[in-house]
């Protein structure tokens, strides 16, 4: 079930609660539930496909979240801190692993966890949780992202271009999202794709499966690669012939 689905349910669940405690607790204490509802009701339209919103909620470059936000989506922002922890403990699979040497590819890690070794810079695809404080002083960059959608290629792009400059710096890398199972992998595919590793985003998807067998990309991920490849392979082919119309005249020159 896509994430704008199980919102929507548990936005009109919540609704149904307001409805049916006003007339039998005080306004005061059913109002969280209306608010809740409402929340829930926004993200839920906002982070439809057709929309794709994932600034509703207001997430700063650095991973962290205005006082707005807050105050405006504090029951989701706050569920779903629960909700990865608790899922984490009964999936008991590795935060993160090691795809390929110095490229790593996992989970939101809270406080509790351990980091990838080696000071990595950090690509994070979330939209819904915040710069984990194991982070703080790494260098990093965020690619805001529903839970169950995908970048858009020109942010895949984005994120593939930074990871590539820290790499060529030395530096590990972890793309993160909240389980390790589709965002991040969405962004690391595109990224084995840019390093050589692989020659295509669907080759990249089977050797991240083969250290990490839980991933699962839906057809947004997917969707979202092809165009990114499309649109590599194309501004390859102009690079090739803006060389070669450079080229050209020097030989008939010579």
């Amino acid at each position: 079930m896509g994430i704008s689905l199980l919102v929507g349910a548990k936005a009109t669940v919540l609704l149904v609660a307001f409805l049916g405690l006003r007339s039998i607790i005080p306004t005061t204490f059913s109002m969280p539930f209306l608010h809740a509802s409402l929340a829930s009701f926004l993200i839920s339209i906002a982070s439809h496909p057709y929309l794709n919103l994932p600034l509703l909620l207001g997430k700063n470059p650095d991973g962290s979240f205005p006082l707005w936000s807050f105050i405006l989506f504090g029951p989701y922002l706050i569920l779903i801190r629960i909700y990865v922890f608790i899922r984490r403990l009964k999936r008991r699979e590795p935060l993160y692993n090691e795809i390929i040497d110095g490229i790593y590819v996992g989970g939101w890690p809270s406080p509790l966890d351990s980091a990838p070794p080696g000071d990595p810079a950090i690509v994070d695809c979330t939209c819904e949780l915040p710069r984990s404080s194991l982070f703080s002083k790494n260098e990093y960059i965020c690619i805001p992202t529903w839970d169950t959608r995908a970048p858009q290629p020109s942010e895949i792009e984005l994120a593939v271009r930074w990871a590539c400059r820290k790499r060529a710096q030395s530096k590990p890398v972890y793309i993160h999202c909240a389980f390790g199972h589709g965002r991040s992998v969405c962004v690391l595919s595109a990224l084995l794709v840019a390093l050589g590793v692989s020659d295509h985003w669907k080759e990249a998807e089977k050797i991240v499966k083969k250290q990490r067998p839980s991933i699962r990309m839906n057809a947004l991920h997917r969707k979202s690669l092809e165009e990114w490849s499309k649109c590599r392979n194309s501004s390859e082919r102009k690079d090739d012939k803006s060389i070669s119309s450079m080229i050209t005249p020097e030989a008939s020159r010579n």
